[in-house]
Order: C-alpha cells, then sequence, then structure tokens
C-alpha cells in the first residue's frame, strides 16, 4: 500500500497475509493474453504472440519496428504488460504485400511463440482476459485463514480498485492532471490522457473506497447503475427490483461506480452527497475533463481462482481476470505483499541519474 494518504484505500476483508514478497523473480509473476476475437487467417496485418522477460511493451514495439524497418504507429497491442514479469501478449504490425517474417531475434528479452494473420489492426484494450501464474515468496499467516479470505473472494470478489500504475509514483501522475485542469502545468499532448485518466481513476476509487467503509459496495441503493456481468450494459437500480441483492450475490451483475467527466452533474445527480464529502475541492475539476463519464464494476469475482501452498512458506495463484482489472489488487486484498522490483526500479533510477 502507498504511503500518501491520497493513494491508500480500505480493504474489503482483515487481512489473512502478514507478510509476503511478490515478483522476487520475474517468473514469479506470469500473465498470458488472451483476444476478445480469432484473428482471420489473412489480411495486411501480421499477429505476433511474444512472450517477454524484462522488458516492457514500448520496447518491444521498439525492437519490432527497427528489427522489421516499419513506423511504431504501424504496430498495434491490446494492453501495457509489466517489465519485471514473463508476460505472453500479442502484437500487430502492418505488412501489406510481404509474408510473415522468418526472423526475429529478442536476444533473451523476448521470443515469438506464433504468428497468424488478420485484416485489421490490433486494438488498444481487445482483450478478452489475462491468465495469472503467481507466487508470493516467504508467506507468513494461517494457511487455513488464507484459503478461507481467498475462498470469499472466489465467490464473491473483492474490490475493482485500480492499481497504484494507473497513477504514477507517488501519485504524481493525478498531481500533474490538477495542476494542468488549473492552468499551472501544461502537458504534451501524448501525456494529457495519462493524466486525465489517473484523475479519473483517482475519483473511482475514492467512491469505491467509501462504499466499503459504508458496507455497501455489495449492497445496492436505489439510483445505483448495475452492470450485466462480462457486458456494457447498464440499468438503474429501483426500489421495486427484490430481486437486486439475489442476483448481484450470483455475480449475475454488480454495481458500478463513475469514472467521472463533464457531464458528470447532470448524470452523476445520485452520487451528489458522496460528491460532496469525497472530492470536496476537486468537485469543480470534474466539469473541466474532456470525457463522458463512464462506469465500472465496483468489485470483481476471478474466474478459474485455484490456489496451493509449498512447504518452504510460497503461495501460488492461478486465476483469470477481464481485461482492466489489477491482479495486484487481489494480492493486496489478502494482505501485507512487498513488491520486490520496486527496489529494483528505485535503484535502476539511482544508477541513472548519478
Amino acid at each position: 500500500m502507498s504511503n500518501n494518504p491520497m493513494m491508500s484505500w480500505p480493504r474489503a476483508i482483515a487481512p489473512s497475509l502478514q507478510s509476503a514478497v511478490l515478483k522476487q523473480q520475474p517468473a514469479d509473476f506470469q500473465v498470458t493474453e488472451h483476444l476478445s476475437f480469432s484473428t482471420s487467417g489473412d489480411g495486411e496485418h501480421c499477429f505476433l504472440l511474444i512472450e517477454k522477460t524484462g522488458a516492457n511493451t514500448q520496447w518491444i514495439v521498439k525492437k519490432l519496428a527497427q528489427q522489421l524497418k516499419v513506423r511504431e504507429r504501424d504496430i498495434g497491442y491490446a494492453g501495457l504488460k509489466d517489465r519485471h514479469a514473463i508476460t505472453r501478449q500479442w502484437f500487430s504490425i502492418h505488412l501489406p504485400g510481404q509474408d510473415n517474417p522468418t526472423e526475429i531475434s529478442g536476444d533473451e528479452e523476448f521470443k515469438v511463440l506464433r504468428i497468424e494473420r488478420n485484416n485489421k489492426k490490433l486494438k488498444h484494450g481487445a482483450i478478452a482476459y489475462n491468465h495469472f501464474a503467481i507466487r508470493l515468496r516467504d508467506c507468513v499467516g494461517s494457511p487455513e485463514k488464507i484459503a478461507e479470505h481467498l475462498t470469499v473472494i472466489r465467490d464473491r470478489g473483492y474490490p475493482n480498485y485500480f492499481g497504484l500504475q494507473r497513477f504514477g509514483h507517488g501519485g504524481r501522475n493525478v498531481e500533474k492532471a490538477v495542476a494542468m485542469l488549473e492552468g499551472k502545468f501544461k502537458a504534451r499532448k501524448n501525456q494529457r490522457s495519462i493524466y486525465l485518466s489517473a484523475l479519473r481513476s483517482w475519483f473511482f476509487n475514492q467512491l469505491l473506497a467509501r462504499r466499503i467503509e459504508c458496507g455497501t459496495w455489495q449492497s445496492p441503493r436505489v439510483g445505483d447503475r448495475m452492470q450485466l456481468a462480462g457486458t456494457r450494459s447498464f440499468f438503474m437500480a429501483t426500489d421495486d427490483d427484490t430481486q437486486l441483492q439475489q442476483r448481484l450475490d450470483s455475480g449475475d451483475i454488480h454495481i458500478a461506480g463513475p469514472l467521472p467527466g463533464e457531464d458528470a452533474p447532470q448524470v452523476m445527480s445520485e452520487y451528489a452527497e458522496l460528491v460532496e464529502s469525497i472530492w470536496q475541492n476537486y468537485a469543480s475539476m470534474i466539469e473541466k475533463i474532456p470525457s463522458k463519464t463512464d462506469w465500472r464494476a465496483l468489485r470483481v469475482i476471478p474466474k478459474a481462482l485455484d490456489w496451493r501452498f509449498d512447504d518452504v512458506g510460497h503461495l501460488y495463484l492461478e486465476f483469470e481476470l477481464p481485461s482492466g482489472c489489477y491482479a495486484t489488487e487481489l494480492l493486496s486484498e489478502l494482505g501485507n505483499v512487498s513488491d520486490a522490483s520496486l527496489k529494483s526500479d528505485e535503484e535502476f533510477n539511482r544508477e541513472n541519474t548519478a
């Protein structure tokens, strides 16, 4: 959890894990991306499933552009993946009139697992789900209590917070967004959306935190927007719908919270009291955000969640999450998990700024 109080949010259940270490090695955090569509088998775009280790997504884009002699903007990917991990993700390269590449060298950082063709570029967000295989080292806590906690998460879900990586180091992206909207800071065009996205995500986390504190994050109220699980379909909760709680408990629907935009005062009247109490000094800025209000489920229920303990204190987890949901938030819900990769990042930054 962050040391910045503005970046710390309450958990739904008392922690069962006293301490554990994440990402001591890249193999401790593995992610496999599954697209939301099947490739067409032909077309101008070459799709590569790449396994990368110790490299971020943008670095792979640069290497592919250099080797295949294309522009970086001709390369598509569905989502960003962590550098401190082993990740398998898809990239598309626009190669009209050309055969699939026969040799792509990634040294030790990446290797190509599959090559396919498609008639359209891979667009951001085109992910059905991500599969995670995680090892937590040196776990301190009762295996029985941890298993009970994981059973609750498997059956009822966990808070769908945006992870700290969304907000930049120490929440700086949120601070920059506020300064930008106040006219105190002018961001480059390619950074504006990052900062504004961080601010909207922070607003969402604040509201979710309040619902958890009030004990209503899994209890629908009249006026709540309800989201049909696995869809972008919403409807309003009314006082005569007696089946809402039953549908919520079964995982058929979720309560949704706002990522506010310029139309927030009109579409979020049901949240007026919360806006006043938790957004206070920032409420006037919402109307300056050049986006329409969007909605996100307050919880996420992981699919195929499984776990096991070994005899040296390690916990192994496997599960699937929809695009946009954070595995690190599931781990934080369990308890105190320290990320070893953050220390290596700090050492890298010191070495390169000395």
